[in-house]
């Protein structure tokens, strides 16, 4: 009987060492270790015979990375599969690993004789009953998905129907106002109907960019030419009104000019200092450093703190709220952030560093660059 390769790619040394000494109990098993996608990457070619994958990786997600083997390895080519994490595993993200070509999951604290069961499983499996019983956990995680879905979906409405009123009633009662007696058509009247109209517009903007995200399609930019320093210190002091943390902004020297849509960009980075604000120490001040690397424009944004686990997991699902925001929100800054970010042709990523929140956006100089 032949030496079967195993390769366990996961960023903490503990759970590799945890994998390794469980498989040593068996003969017959050759381990690899790689600590990150890229590594993990390198060694898997046909010679693997499964791989152990972390789905939180600190450099891609294991559904990345299985889409990457595929594409080097070829369709239909790819070893047995076992996505593990140290989290709560969704339906989605069941789902989502098994589309992709995992064939199970398994939740850290490991249990060995689970470990050992499974990949005996795997090894021995026949192809015509795993297919089968892979449609069946992808239809069970599907199910599970939608009704996460539904409930969230739900109170995505509520919220939406009520924060859409109060906007909606304040614009309706100055134009009642202003035309019962046109000698109240001030401009402190015109002004706050147009702040109102303009939330409003925001709402269903947000609406209509995450429906079009979700059926595949990006959202349109147009491009101007920006001083990408005076853009972030505008924003800063706009931001600085509506967070209570002091924001520090140090930004490249040289005045870079870059081509971008503003008001997309500005959706970002509202978005990102407020999250850094929320997620972050509430005593401590928010830093965004600025910085042009190999043609991307680099904006980090930082705070004292940390990201709860659920945030990191669930970035790109709409409708999802953090417990830290309690009623606030309606689940869909993040997703467009991504959506916005792609768009533009770049990405964000959302760690927790040295005991900080930490936002990385990278994006390139000119739109679609």
């Amino acid at each position: 009987m032949r030496t079967r390769r195993i390769l366990i790619i996961d960023d903490m040394d503990a759970n590799r060492y945890v994998l390794r000494k469980i498989l040593e109990v068996q003969t017959g098993f050759e381990v690899l270790e790689a600590g990150n996608g890229a590594a993990g990457l390198d060694l898997l070619d046909a010679s693997v015979d499964l791989v152990i994958l972390d789905i939180n990786l600190p450099d891609m997600t294991g559904f990345e990375l299985i889409q990457q083997a595929e594409q080097r390895l070829g369709h239909g080519k790819l070893p047995a599969i076992i996505n593990i994490s140290a989290t709560f595993v969704t339906g989605k993200d069941k789902a989502m690993g098994l589309n992709k070509g995992a064939r199970a999951y398994l939740t850290h604290p490991i249990n060995p004789d689970e470990v050992l069961a499974t990949i005996a499983s795997l090894m021995e499996s026949n192809h015509r009953l795993e297919r089968v019983e892979r449609q069946h956990q992808v239809a069970l995680a599907r199910s599970e998905n939608l009704r996460s879905e539904k409930i969230m979906l739900e109170r995505f409405m509520r919220s939406f129907s009520h924060d859409l009123r109060s906007p909606l009633a304040a614009a309706v009662m100055v134009t009642g106002l202003m035309n019962k007696n046109p000698a109240r058509r001030t401009e402190e009247m015109l002004k706050i109907l147009a702040d109102n109209l303009k939330r409003i517009d925001q709402m269903v903007t947000n609406v209509l960019d995450i429906s079009h995200v979700s059926m595949g399609g990006g959202i349109k930019l147009m491009g101007e030419s920006l001083v990408l320093a005076t853009v972030l210190e505008q924003a800063v002091e706009n931001l600085q009104l509506q967070v209570s943390q002091p924001i520090t902004l140090v930004t490249a020297p040289d005045e870079q000019r870059v081509f971008w849509d503003r008001p997309a960009f500005l959706r970002i980075f509202d978005n990102l200092v407020i999250n850094a604000g929320k997620h972050g120490g509430q005593d401590s001040g928010i830093e965004v450093h600025q910085h042009i690397e190999d043609d991307m424009a680099v904006v980090r944004v930082s705070n004292l703190g940390s990201f709860p686990q659920e945030v990191l997991t669930n970035l790109a699902t709409p409708y999802f709220i953090s417990t830290k925001s309690e009623t606030k929100g309606w689940g869909l800054g993040l997703p467009i952030v991504k959506a916005l970010c792609e768009s533009f042709g770049g990405r964000v990523s959302f760690l927790n560093v040295d005991g900080a929140a930490q936002v990385e956006l990278r994006l390139p100089v000119s739109v679609g660059g």
